[in-house]
């Protein structure tokens, strides 16, 4: 599934849900946060490849930006949640999780709130290939229109508990501040070789030329942490 697909049922998922528990109570928020995450899900084999070939490795707790709209009816206890998150600690590397959340609150006041639940979505990881290449690589260049590049895709999965407490109101907008604590599964296929159709390096652009024989199949998982701020509109 592509961004634009999964971006249109994520959307449907939490207006559906959003609409289902406000039918009889109109009152409801909504969350615009903003926060930066450390991530201990390392892939071993691409780093050994990555310092082989003279490409810088990827952190042992790579840094991303987090932007995430919620909603989260008065009458329940449930909030529901679509973040886009990208990496942003490696030049030579893209990548970015889309994740659909349904959290529970443990804690719900009207500055403090407690969440258990869970994330699930898109993962795509991609890697400029500008420099050294192994053989197999170089025969793969002669059929490219561009810079080659690895891709790899797949499903990823971030159970775990979010904070968000407000110290300030103004009116109906409550400025804050979030933390989260999870465990982040990236279930990763195959890396793909290939290139992009044009010189923006848009996702929907790639071109596969082969899947190259001394990359495999690895999917990475570990603790994820993130903190940041938040602005809140109790709306009705």
């Amino acid at each position: 599934m592509n961004l634009r697909g999964f971006l249109i049922i994520g959307l449907f998922f939490i207006s559906g849900s959003l609409f289902s528990q406000t039918r009889h109570d109109s009152t409801f928020s909504l969350l615009f946060n903003s926060s930066i995450s450390f991530t201990h899900a390392n892939d071993a084999h691409i780093n050994r490849w990555l310092a082989k070939y003279g490409y810088p490795t990827i952190p042992r707790a790579p840094s991303s930006y987090n932007f995430e709209v919620a909603a989260m009816p008065a009458a329940s206890r449930l909030m529901y949640s679509l973040r886009l998150s990208s990496i942003n600690s490696v030049n030579n590397l893209s990548s970015f999780n889309l994740m659909a959340g349904l959290y529970t609150s443990v804690i719900k006041t009207r500055s403090f709130l407690l969440f258990l639940g869970g994330g699930t979505g898109l993962h795509r990881d991609i890697i400029t290939l500008n420099g050294n290449l192994p053989p197999e690589y170089q025969q793969a260049a002669t059929q490219a229109h561009g810079p080659l590049a690895l891709r790899r895709a797949g499903l990823c999965l971030e159970p775990g508990a979010r904070i968000l407490w407000y110290p300030l109101r103004l009116g109906i907008l409550q400025v804050g501040f979030l933390g989260g604590l999870g465990y982040d599964l990236d279930f990763n296929s195959h890396w793909k070789l290939g290139y992009y159709s044009n010189n923006h390096g848009q996702y929907g652009h790639f071109r596969s030329i082969s899947k190259p024989s001394d990359q495999q199949r690895v999917s990475v998982h570990g603790f994820t942490y993130n903190a940041g701020i938040s602005f809140r509109l109790n709306l009705h």
